[in-house]
């Protein structure tokens, strides 16, 4: 995981939420102005900035311009649209979020999964080489392209711990890899899949964000990837932290991508890191994206809103492309609980 550096440009749709007079366009910035949405709910009106559901949603409402500052109608609860899912229940247990370093803490990620195939060495029974967060106890969330790699799937997943050396964590046999229907090999779109274990993981489950828009914009990326492009991987699990991109402002790198012949799509999202410049890089694929949240009991709860799918090379100031998993959640609810089963 490593470097980059861009600006954050967004375009917005234009939406006249406060009276058309010059006295209220005069708004001050000390003073928040109410707004409608489209769908006639309400908001405040704020800098870009400062809200994050109108950085990370599909459309930004703009309220109004003014010293330069744009601002849009801001909804700050998105909780409120949060449905309650079988998926998430359980959601909500206290976490203790390390704020800076880069190597982990034991059990600071208990969720993170590695995806290990068989070894050609002799002194090493698995190589891992792909990522994966478990979002219940017999269920893994990664990459479609982890599904299988050189012609030949996974074979264990290792949960939980923070070091593939660690002896104290065993690997688990895979009892089954469901690979989304739509997702084909020489495309990134639809990079998702699900891996089935054949035991029972006591570690704790990562929840799924379901809405489109986060609730904030900084991300948490882990992996066990490796450390310079075309490097060796890391045994220990390490982190970094990223920013989430508008798709519109992200599109302009990848207009020429052979794998996005109808360019970014929705159900992608792009984000990078404006200060380290840290990246995602090889042997991150699969692995989670982490949004932690103040849910409405107080508790600061994980997240998955992205899983790792692609980038140009890694650190090349070109954001990394990651599946937006809140466009999956039916698909993921139907396999893990009505044992849909893809083709």
């Amino acid at each position: 995981m490593f470097i980059k550096i861009t600006f954050i440009i967004l375009a917005l749709h234009h939406f006249q939420c406060v009276a058309s007079s010059p006295e209220a366009q005069q708004v001050t910035e000390k003073i928040p102005t109410e707004c409608k949405f489209p769908d006639n709910s309400n908001g405040n009106c704020v800098p870009l900035e400062n809200c994050a559901a109108a950085i990370t949603g599909k459309d930004a409402t703009e309220c109004y311009r003014h010293n330069n500052n744009t601002y849009v109608c801001c909804k700050y609860n998105l909780w409120s649209e949060y449905k309650p899912r079988k998926l998430t229940d359980g959601c909500g247990v206290p976490i203790v979020n390390i704020i800076r370093g880069l190597l982990t803490k034991e059990k600071e990620f208990p969720y993170m999964a590695a995806l290990g195939w068989e070894s050609t060495f002799f002194d090493e029974p698995f190589e891992y080489k792909c990522g994966g967060v478990l979002i219940t106890p017999t269920y893994v969330l990664t990459a479609a392209h982890c599904a299988r790699l050189n012609g030949q799937a996974p074979s264990v997943v290792l949960v939980g711990g923070n070091n593939l050396k660690d002896t104290i964590n065993k690997p688990i046999n895979i009892a089954e890899i469901i690979v989304y229907p739509d997702y084909k090999r020489n495309e990134s779109y639809h990079d998702i899949a699900l891996i089935k274990l054949e035991q029972y993981v006591i570690e704790t489950s990562a929840c799924i964000w379901s809405l489109y828009a986060m609730d904030k914009v900084n991300l948490t990326a882990i992996g066990y990837g490796t450390t310079q492009f075309a490097g060796p991987t890391s045994d220990s699990l390490l982190k970094t932290y990223l920013s989430v991109v508008p798709n519109k402002q992200c599109s302009t790198h990848f207009r020429d991508e052979a794998t996005l012949p109808r360019g970014l799509h929705e159900s992608q999202f792009c984000a990078q890191d404006f200060e380290r410049n840290s990246d995602t890089c090889q042997g991150d694929s699969g692995g989670p994206l982490i949004m932690n949240s103040i849910n409405p009991q107080g508790f600061n709860t994980p997240f998955v809103v992205g899983i790792t799918s692609f980038g140009r090379g890694c650190a090349l100031e070109i954001p990394g492309v990651y599946t937006r998993v809140s466009e999956y959640v039916d698909w993921i609810d139907n396999v893990v609980y009505n044992k849909t089963r893809a083709v």
